[in-house]
């Protein structure tokens, strides 16, 4: 089995129900939640985070999908939306997904791509973007949980 070429790991300390900072690299991301959820609305939740980690992953690959395959791409405006059903983390309904039900994702290109590049590079995000990967496909996750010492 060969190593992974990267890995990554961030470190979140919980100051309350909502609020929370993590480390991520040199740079800190703090998250909470609305206040309907117990939060102060002072920052992204973690669910915009995941939005916003694939329109992030979609503008990588698609400038550097574009690059490789030599499209002219000379900007992007991405939109992720997704949608929930809070009944199961809401400890009503056990039935439904606790995650998003389904998200979709919209690039808008500048540039002067033709249909049939956009088409192509379109195909090519949707199978190579990392963050798409692992929010379309099952990633096994393992859980711990222990008394800090």
């Amino acid at each position: 089995m060969t190593q992974p070429l990267y890995t990554g790991q961030v470190r979140t300390v919980g100051e309350s129900m909502a609020r929370s900072t993590t480390e991520a690299q040199a740079f800190k991301i703090f998250m909470d939640e609305p206040v309907e959820l117990g939060g102060s609305n002072g920052a992204p939740s973690p669910l915009d985070f995941v939005l916003a980690a694939h329109a992030g992953c979609l503008n990588y690959m698609t400038f550097y999908i574009a690059r490789e395959l030599g499209i002219p791409v000379t900007g992007t405006e991405i939109t992720v939306q997704g949608s929930l059903n809070p009944a199961k983390f809401a400890g009503t309904n056990a039935n439904v997904r606790a995650g998003y039900q389904s998200l979709t994702a919209t690039i808008h290109v500048r540039g002067s791509a033709t249909p049939e590049q956009l088409l192509h590079l379109q195909r090519e995000i949707e199978t190579r973007c990392p963050v798409s990967d692992n929010l379309a496909h099952p990633t096994p996750v393992h859980l711990s949980l222990r008394v800090a010492g």
